[in-house]
């Protein structure tokens, strides 16, 4: 009886105890097909700021440009993006930007996942 008991006890924690992690979300090249196409920011009379993006960039013009040419995402949930590319202006090198898709016309974007007002992300509407 002993036996037994150890012996189940024994396979419960080999067997009962083994935990499978989560698959990571993995990198997509190019960008989303929900983001494609022109961006413009709203109330922006004096630079026309927006945003062309395209397979595999995403171009933001206004005062300062931000250029992010060979890019690739990945999904974090919640309608949240991590687009990394490179940036051929200011670094030269591969930057990230994240982008909160609100619907098929709105979206945030912001250099972090703090999409709040303090954080003051970029707000734009399809054309």
């Amino acid at each position: 009886m002993k036996k037994t008991i150890i012996t189940i006890l024994a396979a419960i924690s080999i067997f009962g105890f083994t935990v499978t992690e989560a698959q990571a979300s993995t990198w997509h090249k190019g960008m989303p097909k929900k983001m494609r196409g022109t961006w413009k920011v709203p109330h922006d009379k004096i630079f026309h700021s927006g945003a062309k993006i395209g397979k595999n960039y995403y171009h933001f013009c206004a005062n300062d440009p931000d250029y992010l040419n060979n890019t690739k995402y990945k999904y974090l949930g919640n309608k949240i993006y991590k687009i990394n590319g490179y940036e051929p202006v200011y670094t030269k090198g591969r930057v990230n930007r994240y982008i909160k898709l609100i619907s098929s016309k709105h979206m945030k974007v912001s250099f972090n996942t703090n999409f709040k007002k303090s954080n003051s992300p970029l707000t734009m509407y399809k054309n």
